[in-house]
């Protein structure tokens, strides 16, 4: 007998905050000087070429080097590929490629990416810790100031505050950095609540997300996956998985002879079910996002990031 999917549209809305994508290099000039080559983009949503993504919602160069206090953006949507992120890091051509500033064998990383799922009914409400009032306080901590990286002695040693609800902790011996929840921030949403017993609390309301842990993407026991970056294998045609070593045209190629079978088909899969629709879906996407960004795998990157969570994993 064939199997038969059932499948529930469930309606959600996303906010998108100023200060929630930070992008700079740890130094005491640069931390401002970065925005000048190196800025983000998200897509929502998905599209099979470039007219339809035209049509989606773009919000362009959202990386800040300034956490202000603003009010969020919110998307509305219906589905789960209606909400699908793509974050594009777009660095400076004139930049990267110009061995005048000895950059040109930089790239660009994403090191690590929290989301915050919410089940709540998508107000922003002003901050009142009862009832249904965690969005509303999750969004005060994302406005809150951040410290700056350096003081009268030079550089911070271990690490500052991004804003109210997000740290970095350095290594500079290593030199490494994470982002981490502040306990603020932990106190509202924690990270991977368990399921709760008979008779005992309800679920959270409010759960964090690791997407990107330290360029890696961490797997939750039973769960989707929540993150990958699209036409990355492009990188290992010539045996390098080293971005320094990727070009446009290299990714281009892939691009060009992704199949049904590929990693990019497989994770729309893990999400949306499997489908002839689905599977096709992936390469038409993944193509038109390099068609209007002229991805390298380098200084010009994309990553698919799943906007639904499973509160609880391996029970539903």
């Amino acid at each position: 007998q064939r199997p038969w999917q059932m499948k529930t549209t469930l309606s959600a809305s996303i906010p998108i905050v100023t200060g929630g994508i930070n992008v700079f290099c740890d130094g005491v000039t640069a931390k401002t000087d970065l925005k000048d080559v190196a800025n983000v983009d998200i897509v929502v949503g998905s599209a099979v070429d470039g007219n339809e993504l035209a049509r989606l919602r773009i919000l362009e160069d959202i990386a800040s080097t300034d956490l202000a206090s603003v009010q969020p953006s919110t998307i509305d949507t219906d589905s789960i590929e209606s909400a699908l992120m793509t974050l594009v890091i777009k660095g400076d051509e004139s930049y990267f490629l110009t061995g005048a500033t000895n950059t040109d064998d930089y790239s660009m990383e994403l090191d690590d990416v929290i989301t915050l799922h919410l089940m709540e009914d998508g107000k922003a409400r002003t901050g009142v810790a009862s009832g249904n009032g965690k969005e509303g306080m999750v969004i005060q901590l994302l406005a809150e100031a951040g410290d700056d990286n350096s003081d009268a002695t030079g550089l911070d040693t271990d690490g500052y505050k991004l804003n109210g609800a997000l740290y970095f902790t350095v290594n500079r011996a290593a030199g490494t950095a994470s982002l981490e929840p502040t306990t603020a921030l932990l106190k509202q949403c924690p990270f991977n609540p368990p399921r709760p017993s008979i008779g005992s609390t309800p679920l959270e309301s409010c759960i964090l997300r690791r997407d990107v842990r330290l360029r890696g993407y961490p797997a939750r026991t039973g769960s989707g996956p929540s993150a990958m970056e699209i036409l990355a294998a492009s990188r290992f045609a010539t045996g390098s998985t080293d971005p320094k070593d990727s070009t446009a045209a290299r990714t281009l190629a892939h691009a060009n002879a992704l199949a049904e079978t590929s990693a990019e088909s497989n994770f729309l899969v893990e999400i949306l079910g499997d489908s002839t629709y689905t599977r096709t879906l992936a390469p038409k996407f993944a193509r038109a996002i390099n068609a209007r960004y002229n991805l390298n795998g380098r200084f010009r990157r994309a990553f698919w990031i799943n906007p639904g969570d499973e509160w609880t994993p391996t029970q539903t």
